[in-house]
Protein backbone atom coordinates (compact mmCIF):
# COMPACT_ATOMS: atom_id res chain seq x y z
CA UNK A 1 0.00 0.00 0.00
CA UNK A 2 1.46 3.38 -1.35
CA UNK A 3 -0.91 5.27 1.89
CA UNK A 4 1.98 8.13 2.47
CA UNK A 5 2.78 8.39 -0.74
CA UNK A 6 -0.33 9.55 -2.01
CA UNK A 7 -1.48 13.11 -2.72
CA UNK A 8 -5.01 12.25 -1.58
CA UNK A 9 -3.42 10.96 2.00
CA UNK A 10 -1.67 14.09 2.57
CA UNK A 11 -4.20 16.27 1.86
CA UNK A 12 -6.68 14.40 4.36
CA UNK A 13 -3.42 14.83 6.79
CA UNK A 14 -3.53 18.47 6.15
CA UNK A 15 -7.21 18.74 6.78
CA UNK A 16 -6.71 17.21 9.98
CA UNK A 17 -4.27 19.11 11.08
CA UNK A 18 -6.10 22.47 9.52
CA UNK A 19 -8.88 21.38 11.88
CA UNK A 20 -6.82 19.95 14.90
CA UNK A 21 -5.73 23.65 14.95
CA UNK A 22 -8.72 25.61 14.50
CA UNK A 23 -10.00 23.05 17.33
CA UNK A 24 -7.55 24.61 19.73
CA UNK A 25 -8.14 28.10 18.62
CA UNK A 26 -11.96 27.61 19.30
CA UNK A 27 -11.39 26.28 22.40
CA UNK A 28 -8.81 29.13 23.64
CA UNK A 29 -11.43 31.90 22.27
CA UNK A 30 -14.22 30.45 23.60
CA UNK A 31 -12.62 30.15 27.07
CA UNK A 32 -11.13 33.64 26.89
CA UNK A 33 -14.73 34.93 25.87
CA UNK A 34 -16.47 33.57 28.78
CA UNK A 35 -15.33 36.79 30.97
CA UNK A 36 -17.30 38.76 28.60
CA UNK A 37 -20.76 36.34 28.78
CA UNK A 38 -20.48 37.22 32.88
CA UNK A 39 -20.31 40.98 32.16
CA UNK A 40 -23.32 40.81 28.92
CA UNK A 41 -25.40 38.59 32.02
CA UNK A 42 -24.62 41.00 34.44
CA UNK A 43 -25.63 44.41 32.21
CA UNK A 44 -28.81 42.37 30.72
CA UNK A 45 -29.99 41.61 34.29
CA UNK A 46 -29.63 44.90 35.75
CA UNK A 47 -31.60 45.84 32.26
CA UNK A 48 -34.47 43.52 32.92
CA UNK A 49 -34.48 44.68 36.88
CA UNK A 50 -32.90 41.88 38.39
CA UNK A 51 -31.39 42.64 42.17
CA UNK A 52 -30.71 39.78 43.16
CA UNK A 53 -26.76 38.40 43.39
CA UNK A 54 -28.16 34.74 43.91
CA UNK A 55 -29.98 35.17 40.46
CA UNK A 56 -27.25 37.25 38.36
CA UNK A 57 -25.43 34.81 39.48
CA UNK A 58 -27.34 31.38 38.08
CA UNK A 59 -28.12 33.57 35.17
CA UNK A 60 -24.08 33.42 34.61
CA UNK A 61 -23.51 29.59 35.50
CA UNK A 62 -26.18 28.95 33.16
CA UNK A 63 -24.89 30.99 30.25
CA UNK A 64 -21.40 29.45 30.57
CA UNK A 65 -22.29 26.19 31.29
CA UNK A 66 -24.66 26.31 27.62
CA UNK A 67 -21.85 27.49 26.14
CA UNK A 68 -18.92 25.49 27.52
CA UNK A 69 -21.65 22.71 26.80
CA UNK A 70 -22.17 23.56 22.90
CA UNK A 71 -18.12 23.70 22.91
CA UNK A 72 -17.96 19.88 23.92
CA UNK A 73 -20.75 19.10 21.84
CA UNK A 74 -19.06 20.76 18.64
CA UNK A 75 -15.79 19.52 19.49
CA UNK A 76 -16.70 15.83 19.39
CA UNK A 77 -17.34 16.14 15.61
CA UNK A 78 -13.97 17.50 15.23
CA UNK A 79 -12.23 15.21 17.55
CA UNK A 80 -13.97 12.27 15.18
CA UNK A 81 -12.77 13.88 11.98
CA UNK A 82 -9.15 14.79 13.23
CA UNK A 83 -8.81 11.52 14.74
CA UNK A 84 -10.39 9.06 11.69
CA UNK A 85 -8.25 11.57 9.34
CA UNK A 86 -5.24 10.59 10.55
CA UNK A 87 -5.82 7.02 10.98
CA UNK A 88 -6.84 6.96 7.35
CA UNK A 89 -4.21 9.22 5.85
CA UNK A 90 -1.12 7.48 7.71
CA UNK A 91 -2.07 3.76 8.30
CA UNK A 92 -5.03 3.72 5.80
CA UNK A 93 -7.45 2.42 8.24
CA UNK A 94 -10.99 3.62 8.85
CA UNK A 95 -11.64 5.04 5.43
CA UNK A 96 -15.83 4.61 5.46
CA UNK A 97 -15.84 6.40 8.84
CA UNK A 98 -14.03 9.14 7.41
CA UNK A 99 -16.50 9.50 4.12
CA UNK A 100 -19.35 8.89 6.52
CA UNK A 101 -17.88 12.16 8.72
CA UNK A 102 -16.92 13.70 5.95
CA UNK A 103 -19.64 14.03 4.41
CA UNK A 104 -21.20 14.74 7.50
CA UNK A 105 -18.87 17.53 7.36
CA UNK A 106 -19.97 19.06 3.86
CA UNK A 107 -24.04 19.14 5.21
CA UNK A 108 -22.99 21.06 8.65
CA UNK A 109 -20.32 23.68 7.08
CA UNK A 110 -23.36 24.18 4.03
CA UNK A 111 -26.25 24.30 6.61
CA UNK A 112 -23.62 27.00 8.87
CA UNK A 113 -23.04 29.18 5.82
CA UNK A 114 -26.88 29.03 4.84
CA UNK A 115 -27.57 30.15 8.20
CA UNK A 116 -24.69 32.81 8.38
CA UNK A 117 -26.02 34.48 5.25
CA UNK A 118 -29.38 33.95 6.41
CA UNK A 119 -28.97 35.74 9.64
CA UNK A 120 -27.20 38.29 8.07
CA UNK A 121 -23.47 37.19 10.02
CA UNK A 122 -20.84 39.49 10.05
CA UNK A 123 -18.58 38.96 6.49
CA UNK A 124 -15.53 37.53 8.68
CA UNK A 125 -17.99 35.06 9.98
CA UNK A 126 -19.20 34.26 6.34
CA UNK A 127 -15.94 34.50 4.45
CA UNK A 128 -14.67 31.61 7.54
CA UNK A 129 -17.82 29.51 6.70
CA UNK A 130 -16.91 29.41 2.87
CA UNK A 131 -13.38 28.47 3.97
CA UNK A 132 -15.09 25.57 5.93
CA UNK A 133 -16.94 24.40 3.13
CA UNK A 134 -14.18 24.68 1.06
CA UNK A 135 -12.08 22.44 3.19
CA UNK A 136 -15.17 20.08 4.08
CA UNK A 137 -15.59 19.37 0.34
CA UNK A 138 -11.90 18.59 -0.21
CA UNK A 139 -11.91 16.48 2.84
CA UNK A 140 -14.89 14.48 1.28
CA UNK A 141 -13.35 14.06 -2.42
CA UNK A 142 -9.95 13.56 -1.00
CA UNK A 143 -11.59 10.62 1.52
CA UNK A 144 -13.43 8.83 -1.21
CA UNK A 145 -10.21 8.98 -3.63
CA UNK A 146 -7.80 7.98 -0.84
CA UNK A 147 -10.35 4.73 -0.14
CA UNK A 148 -10.64 4.19 -4.24
CA UNK A 149 -6.47 4.34 -4.21
CA UNK A 150 -6.71 1.91 -1.25
CA UNK A 151 -9.19 -0.47 -3.14
CA UNK A 152 -7.09 -0.84 -6.14
CA UNK A 153 -3.71 -1.68 -4.27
Amino acid sequence: MKNKKSIWSTIILIVALVTLVLLVISVVSTIMDLANVEAAVRAEAEKQGVDEEAAIVLAIGLAQGAIIAGLVIGSIFDVLEIIGGLLFSLKGKWGMFCIVISILGVLVSGYNLYSYIGNKAGAVTIVLAVVSLLLSLLYCVACFMHRKENQEA
